[in-house]
């Protein structure tokens, strides 16, 4: 018994295995299952006479044939008499509706189905020329692709140095779903083109799945990090995908614009990967943006506008009629224009660096603009006064005072921020850490990343900045600055602006019991929330759309990273914001090119302008439109300027 039980469940076994590989063996079981059951019928009925018009007694073919033709067709039923005949083809037209038209519908549909979904999944691969690549789905990755499109004449402009064509962006995600489509379609709306976007399954940390995306014929290659894999799991995933993708062509490899969240693993995925990348170490970036924000108000706003490329933009252009001339005379050749400096051999020699600098062949300028075209020369180089070393030297020793800063919760960028802090050598600083995550753990990090302090004065505290009665232990009046910073170990962006939210509300009712509040910077993953900062003494930081900015950008000029290390990196340039009351502007009748040359004089190079708070006039004018007519400053105005090392710089030192 027990053998046949056995022979049974290996049958039943053989069965199964042999319907799971596909549909055509699906196909066969059924047809065989049709041929046995004919064949049975046949022979049951081949000796009743009159089986058929064409049938002859005692013929077993013509039998089994009579038997297959009412199996399949339903239509030879009345054609029958007798009980027999009629009993055998009843059952089998009832047989036949189960097997040959329910069984086999069934069959090809789930075939249909799974093809279907099989090419929604994305397995199926590409073959593409001069794509964007963008690999990795995460929550910024919409906004990567939005920030493309968007950019329809930088855009011509890259393909147009890679052969031309149209705008194509392949995203590779672990798992595609339509979820994706309905992301992207939501976030670009009547600029959503199916043709222009592909979706396709898959790890970057493999190579086949690298050539399923053509990776080897891409133009350019956008690898964003895991924000939320936990410390410095996303840069080794990174650093892998580097490793593989170097390996998944004999070809030339790609431009990749990799970010990196560890400015200390730069020098590593630099050497992951053969080809040319530009490395971005986005955590260190947004570090330094958080440390001037604290120190300079109003900086949120010039960060917005530069990098969200919907009004002023950065541009970099080869210039060859000025090649030759210092570089501090020709920044008055460009009325439609603010220049920066000159990007050459991955970096940016701003224009008040040296008083010598010449632009070189093959230079190209960086500006702030609303459009390329706009970065023409209109006029000739003027020669310009700049500060003598004495005037530098005494301004580079004045001293700034003391600020108090508290910093709540703890996020991978805080190394980096504590660091930025420390090379302030011309102000003294005390930090305050209030995080949920335990104080030796904190100090063993900082440690690892080579964090030390000799200037700053860093306390950590443990408690939670979304609990009451935790928050209620800190005096929030001796604080210049609040930073709140956005928790990177909840494992999305959706629950880490949440809890910030969370933060921030019970923050705000403690400071309502503050006479003078203490300017407080928010770092937000989501602009949704905007509305909930509007507090005059409040600043936000979407770090993923400033992030996301800087991929995109620098994959369709990877010039713009050299420049944006310079004015976001650290040890770099610095925009700050110069009172015009205190410089005795206010009420005046100066253009911005007569305060364009006087802040030259000072090694300034003039932005724009940042209007009071009560101006009907929008706040931020950078890159004023005429730059010949009076901007009738007023009290509470300031100019927006960017100062060079140069000029902040005395002994390495950073203010």
């Amino acid at each position: 018994m027990k053998l046949l039980v056995r022979l049974r469940n290996l049958l039943q076994f053989q069965l199964e295995q042999f319907m799971l590989r596909g549909v055509l063996s699906r196909l066969l079981v059924i047809a065989c299952a049709m041929v046995l059951i004919a064949v049975s019928a046949g022979l049951l009925v081949y000796n009743v006479p009159h089986i058929g018009e064409a049938g002859e007694e005692g013929d077993p073919g013509s039998a089994i044939w009579w038997a297959f033709l009412r199996l399949t067709d339903s239509g030879y039923l009345g054609d029958d008499e007798g009980t027999l005949l009629r009993t055998v083809s009843t059952t089998l037209t009832i047989l036949g509706v189960v097997l040959f038209v329910g069984a086999l519908i069934a069959t090809m549909t789930q075939w249909l189905d799974d093809t279907i979904e099989t090419l929604e999944a994305g397995y199926t691969p590409i073959a593409k020329n001069n794509h964007i690549l963008i690999l990795g789905w995460s929550s910024r990755t919409a906004g990567m692709v939005e920030n493309l499109v968007q950019s329809q004449a930088r855009v011509k402009r890259f393909l147009d140095r890679h052969g031309g064509g149209r705008l194509h962006i392949v995203i590779l995600a672990e798992r595609v779903n339509t979820g994706m489509a309905q992301e992207l379609k939501d976030r670009l709306g009547r600029r959503y083109d199916a043709r222009r976007i592909t979706l396709r399954s898959g790890t970057p940390l493999r190579a086949d799945h690298l050539r399923r995306v053509d990776f080897e014929h891409a133009a350019a290659v956008i690898l964003a990090g895991r924000e939320f894999d936990g410390d410095g799991a996303g840069d080794e995933a990174t650093i892998k995908t580097l490793i593989n993708a170097t390996g998944s062509s004999e070809d030339k490899l790609p431009l990749v614009v990799a970010e990196v969240f560890d400015a200390n693993h730069l020098a590593t995925a630099a050497r992951a990967y053969a080809g040319e990348a530009e490395l971005i170490g986005a955590g260190r970036i947004v570090a330094r943006l958080l440390a001037q924000n604290t120190r300079n108000r109003g900086l949120s706003w010039v960060y917005g506008e530069l990098l969200n490329g919907k009004d002023e933009q950065i541009f970099v252009r080869e210039c060859p009629s000025l090649v030759g001339e210092r570089l501090v005379d020709v920044a008055g050749c460009f009325d439609k224009a603010v220049l920066l400096g000159a990007a050459r051999d991955g970096a940016l020699i701003p224009v008040h660096r040296e008083d010598g600098e010449r632009v070189r062949d093959g230079d190209r300028l960086a500006f702030i603009a609303r459009a390329f075209d706009d970065c023409a020369p209109t006029g000739a180089p003027e020669t310009v006064i700049t500060a003598s070393p004495v005037e530098r030297s005494e301004r580079a020793a004045r001293s700034r005072g003391h600020r108090r800063v508290l910093v709540l919760g703890w996020n991978r960028k805080l190394p980096s921020l504590l660091a930025e802090f420390e090379v302030y050598r011309r102000e003294s600083v005390t930090i305050d850490v209030f995080s949920l995550r335990p104080i030796a753990e904190r100090e063993t990090l900082l440690a690892r990343q080579g964090v030390r302090f000799a200037h700053a004065s860093v306390r950590q505290i443990e408690g939670d900045f979304t609990s009451y009665h935790d928050l209620g232990r800190l005096s929030l009046a001796d604080y210049d600055n609040i930073i709140l910073l956005a928790s990177d170990w909840l494992g999305s962006a959706e629950a880490a602006d949440a809890r910030m939210v969370m933060g921030y509300l019970v923050l705000a009712q403690q400071l309502e019991k503050v006479d003078q509040p203490p300017f407080t910077l928010v770092e937000t993953m989501s602009a949704e929330n905007a509305a909930l900062f509007d507090a005059p003494h409040v600043e936000r930081l979407i770090s993923p759309a400033i992030q996301s900015s800087l991929l995109t950008q620098v994959a369709l000029r990877r010039e713009l990273h050299w420049v944006m290390e310079e004015l976001f990196g650290a040890g770099g340039a610095e925009v700050v914001f110069r009172d015009a009351s205190r410089l005795g502007l206010a009420g005046g009748d100066d253009s911005f090119e007569t305060l364009r040359r006087a802040r030259a004089g000072e090694d300034e190079i003039l932005l724009g302008v940042m209007r009071g708070p009560e101006t009907a006039q929008p706040r931020l004018q950078l890159n004023v439109r005429d730059k010949h007519v009076p901007l009738n400053l007023k009290a509470g105005d300031e100019l927006v300027v960017l100062a060079v090392p140069a000029a902040a710089l005395s002994a390495g030192e950073v203010g």
